[in-house]
């Protein structure tokens, strides 16, 4: 870290997260207390040089392990007065009913 704080002061002082699936997980769902129920999420899982193997190994993971827990713990516990986060198709069903949708492609 240059000189800076440690990984670990760092993780504990910044959304930064490292670890196991489930240090991830849980890291992530205490961001409500600070951010309230939100529903974008980014995860950097490409930096410092890292090799293509373990970025796609990284990936599978989030993609397996990490989001559908996120997933399912978010819908839970989201407050009632907070809408479904938009999607492509409800972004592209919304305009269609408008009738503002681009053409279909063949």
């Amino acid at each position: 870290m240059g000189g800076g704080p440690s990984l670990e002061q760092y993780m504990e002082e910044t959304p930064l997260s490292v670890g196991s699936p489930q240090q991830v997980i849980d890291k992530t769902l205490t961001f409500r207390e600070s951010f309230g129920d939100y529903q974008r999420q980014l995860f950097n899982v490409d930096s410092v040089g890292i090799p293509l193997k373990t970025v796609l190994e990284q990936l599978d993971i989030l993609g397996e392990e990490v989001l559908p827990t996120l997933r399912r713990e978010f819908a839970r516990d989201r407050p009632t007065d907070v809408p479904d986060a938009p999607t492509h198709a409800s972004l592209l069903a919304a305009r269609e009913a408008e009738g503002t949708a681009p053409p279909a492609r063949a």
